[in-house]
């Protein structure tokens, strides 16, 4: 074989940054997608190669080496909102994948098993982890890299974007086989790591391709219309002298789109910028404007994004709540999809997974005191709550609900999929793209949208302020879409679908499976290592 046993450092820090390279590469340009199948391939010789040294810690120094590179290519766009929580992300993130790869690498070794048992364990547990703890990050999940190609895909409707983890990892494994084979004098040997390479490649897109072909659209339909502003985050939407000004020509480009037929009316993330009091949502101008609005169209309802706050009993306090010192009040403010049926009460539905850092400060549940902190971004800055009221909505005649998403959500298949409702309906995601301005990231955003539809198996209506707003059906195919950085508008025909998949039914579950397995070999691996020093 060409990589032989060696202490040459180039050699490794040249395996090492291949990987990164080919782990990053589909996420700066999703055509390359397929690179992702032969990612770890290098990382894997590297670990076969430092496994047995005296030093314990060069795998973990490698291995943080190539997923500093990864992340700075799949994430460095997060430094144009904020330079330093783009650097802790990008750092924090890598320090956890490097500890990752190390720990499989330890109990591999210890239990002496194959490398693809313990990386595939904890890898898959890691990444369930990774989407429910307070530095939530699971923008670089391996599943995510095939999602600007839905047709290929069709399956997570069962196994979510964590089977494209496990799919991922099994051809890299398949394909480091076929690579030894290869240099093996057995054409026996290299038929057969062939065949098993194309096998594990070939089934799940023929499945795909099965599902993709036979998938029916929902015959019950409703007419939409959205709003796409186009306020720049940075000097223009959260400026408190230009908010009027922006929520007329909101009302104005709503009027001329809307005619007696729409049945809702969607806007994008934070549209409503004054806080609202959800106990007395009248008391706000812009809600009894929307009402007023509302009025006019016989059968109209209206879902956007708007800053709502509930307030605390006197002396009491939450963590992460606000003082209004003008007031003397606590209160919690939320980022909300505000929705207003015909005829009955305004439901409000809180973004529950936030940004770490820049939305909620993690862990200030148990240090209270980090609630006053958080760092800004563009023209806004403040830490919310992530208590929810609601899940879904329902329309004022029970006959169609919808599932809100708020903008970083959907970067959450398993906590977006679980609340999908069995009554027909859709998927309605709201966000704010602006922060990035034109990078790979609000790209990337777009098309986790993609598999969240397949995932659920329900149309998705995307309204963004200015990234891409979109009718997205339920086999992740666009339908139709806006330019970026444009004000625009969109109307179509949203199809309703009804029922809830497996993987709604059962969530993450093979996250779930592999982190309880992972935890236990790994507790496992730490006895038998103190029984051996013994």
């Amino acid at each position: 074989m060409p990589w032989r046993d060696s202490d040459n450092r180039r050699e490794n820090l040249i395996l090492a940054l291949s990987s990164g390279l080919l782990l990053g590469l589909p996420w700066v340009f999703s055509w390359l997608a397929f690179l992702i199948f032969l990612s770890w391939i290098p990382l894997f010789l590297l670990e076969e190669r430092l496994r047995h040294r005296a030093n314990p810690y060069l795998v973990f120094n490698y291995a943080f080496l190539c997923f500093l590179a990864w992340n700075i290519l799949g994430t460095w766009w997060i430094c144009r909102a904020h330079l330093l929580g783009g650097i802790l992300i990008i750092l924090a993130n890598a320090l956890c994948q490097a500890f990752c790869f190390w720990l499989s690498s330890r109990v591999a070794t210890i239990l002496r098993l194959p490398l693809l048992l313990s990386f595939a364990l904890i890898w898959m547990g890691f990444e369930y982890f990774h989407e429910w703890w307070d530095l939530a990050w699971p923008w670089l999940n391996l599943g995510n890299a095939l999602a600007a190609i839905p047709k290929i895909i069709q399956w997570y409707e069962f196994t979510g974007a964590r089977g494209g983890t496990l799919w991922i990892i099994l051809v890299n494994v398949a394909g480091l086989n076929l690579y030894r084979a290869l240099y093996s004098h057995t054409a026996h040997r290299r038929a057969n790591a062939g065949a098993a390479w194309l096998l594990i490649v070939m089934a799940p897109v023929c499945l795909s391709w099965h599902l993709y072909r036979n998938l029916e659209n929902g015959t019950d339909t409703r007419p939409f219309a959205l709003v796409q502003p186009n306020l720049d985050p940075y000097t223009e939407k959260f400026i408190p002298a230009k908010q009027a000004q922006h929520l007329d020509r909101f009302f104005d480009t709503a009027d001329h789109l809307c005619d007696e037929n729409t049945r809702i009316l969607i806007g994008p993330e934070t549209q409503i910028v004054e806080q609202i009091d959800e106990r007395a949502p009248w008391t706000s101008p812009p809600y009894r404007r929307l009402r007023a609005f509302q009025r006019q169209f016989p059968t109209l309802s209206i879902l956007l994004g708007g800053h709502s706050f509930a307030r605390l009993n006197p002396g009491a306090t939450v963590p992460g709540s606000r003082y209004n010192a003008e007031k003397d009040i606590y209160y919690e403010a939320f980022n909300s999809a505000l929705f207003l049926p015909r005829e009955q009460e305004a439901g409000f539905y809180h973004k529950s997974k936030l940004v770490p850092l820049f939305e909620r400060m993690p862990f200030v549940q148990h240090l209270g005191f980090l609630g006053r902190f958080s760092l800004a971004l563009g023209g806004y800055q403040g830490t919310y709550s992530n208590r929810q009221a609601q899940t879904v909505f329902m329309d004022h005649e029970k006959k169609m609900s919808i599932l809100p998403i708020v903008c970083f959500e959907s970067a959450f298949g398993a906590y977006c999929a679980q609340r999908l409702p069995q009554q027909r309906g859709f998927i309605a995601m709201i966000t704010n793209d602006g922060w990035w301005k034109n990078t790979p990231g609000y790209k990337h955003h777009f098309n986790f949208s993609r598999m969240r539809a397949i995932e659920s198996r329900r149309e998705l209506i995307r309204a963004a302020n200015n990234g891409i707003s979109a009718h997205i059906d339920a086999r992740g195919r666009v339908k139709a879409q806006t330019a970026w950085w444009q004000a625009a508008t969109l109307k179509g025909t949203v199809h309703l679908r009804a029922g809830r998949t497996f993987f709604s039914r059962h969530g993450d579950f093979l996250g779930r499976a592999a982190l309880f397995c992972a935890v236990g070999l790994s507790f496992y691996a730490v006895i038998r290592r103190r029984f051996s020093n013994k």
